[in-house]
């Protein structure tokens, strides 16, 4: 189907989605579920776009707007942590009590779905419970966190890392040359959404902001947290994925001596410089810092955040 054929990978779920289009056997409810950044949401919305449309062919120009009124999004409010019991009763609720108004079904996606409150999330049980024939409803969450209750009343697509090749192959389709894709590939490490992001950037400046921090870490002063964490503000979600690179980088080399198992060659002089690190210090650093990025998309403060991982580093370079 046209509207799935941007999504990279995942070719055994999107055939799932296809047949299930196709047949007209669709479930009330999906649980896209998987790490971030891998295409969850983007294939959320193409199948809400191939549901809405095959309903109603000529509801193409109110879909380019945004405006289609049997589409609705639902998604963390930027001055929130989690979504809350209104984003349910006051906005899902009603809007799905009320019949398709072009296409032959609604469809409600909900974005970030593991940030539901609890109050929300008992709410949107309810609406699980008894959801109306023409509703279709899709959780896109990076985690499993939700309740059995509301996980039991979904058809679970479970998403995966993308392959590298995957990535690369995205990026030589647009006509990008073969070094360059293989770059992005490795620096997104599974995922599509932190590729574009570094391809968007100028991603070597902020190689050269994070070795800076690590470089200045290294000394061990407590100040130097606070200076990293500052650093890190410039773009927090990029200079993370940097500095994990590095550190994946670094604990391999100590492992294999050899450079051609590195994802970035520039990372060469790090890892030599920090070759007698403790890998018992920074296997759980890794770890620690891995699930503290995690909590950017509901940080309302992001520089927080970055002197807790700033802290880890310090730690694993001490």
């Amino acid at each position: 189907m046209k509207y799935f054929k941007d999504i990279v990978g995942h070719d055994k779920i999107i055939a799932v989605l296809e047949k299930a289009l196709q047949k007209g056997r669709l479930s009330h409810a999906y649980l896209f579920l998987g790490p971030a950044g891998v295409g969850k949401f983007t294939t959320a919305l193409a199948m809400a776009q191939a549901v809405i449309l095959t309903g109603d062919p000529q509801g193409e120009a109110y879909w380019r707007e945004g405006v289609h009124p049997d589409f609705k999004l639902v998604k963390k409010m930027d001055s929130k942590t989690l979504l809350g019991i209104e984003q349910i009763t006051q906005e899902i609720e009603p809007w799905l009590a009320l019949k398709p108004y072009r296409a032959d079904q609604r469809v409600v996606i909900i974005k970030d779905a593991h940030l539901l409150s609890l109050p929300a999330a008992n709410a949107l049980l309810k609406t699980l419970e008894e959801p109306p024939d023409y509703a279709v409803i899709i959780l896109a969450a990076d985690e499993n966190n939700l309740l059995e209750t509301i996980v039991s009343r979904c058809q679970i697509m479970n998403f995966s890392s993308l392959s590298e090749q995957d990535i690369k192959n995205h990026f030589l389709t647009q006509g990008m040359d073969e070094e360059k894709a293989l770059n992005l590939a490795r620096l997104g490490q599974g995922s599509i959404a932190d590729a574009l992001l570094f391809a968007e950037e100028e991603w070597e400046e902020y190689w050269f902001i994070a070795e800076n921090i690590l470089t200045s870490l290294a000394d061990g002063s407590t100040y130097q947290v606070f200076a990293a964490a500052e650093k890190m503000e410039k773009h927090p979600e990029i200079m993370v994925s940097l500095l994990e690179t590095i550190l994946r980088d670094i604990l391999i080399f100590q492992q294999t001596h050899d450079p051609d198992r590195l994802l970035m060659d520039r990372n060469l002089s790090l890892c030599q410089n920090f070759k007698l690190l403790d890998p018992y210090r920074l296997r759980p650093a890794m770890s620690s810092i891995n699930s503290l990025k995690k909590h950017y998309k509901g940080a309302v403060n992001s520089l927080l955040l970055n002197i807790n991982i700033s802290y880890e580093l310090l730690d694993a370079l001490r």
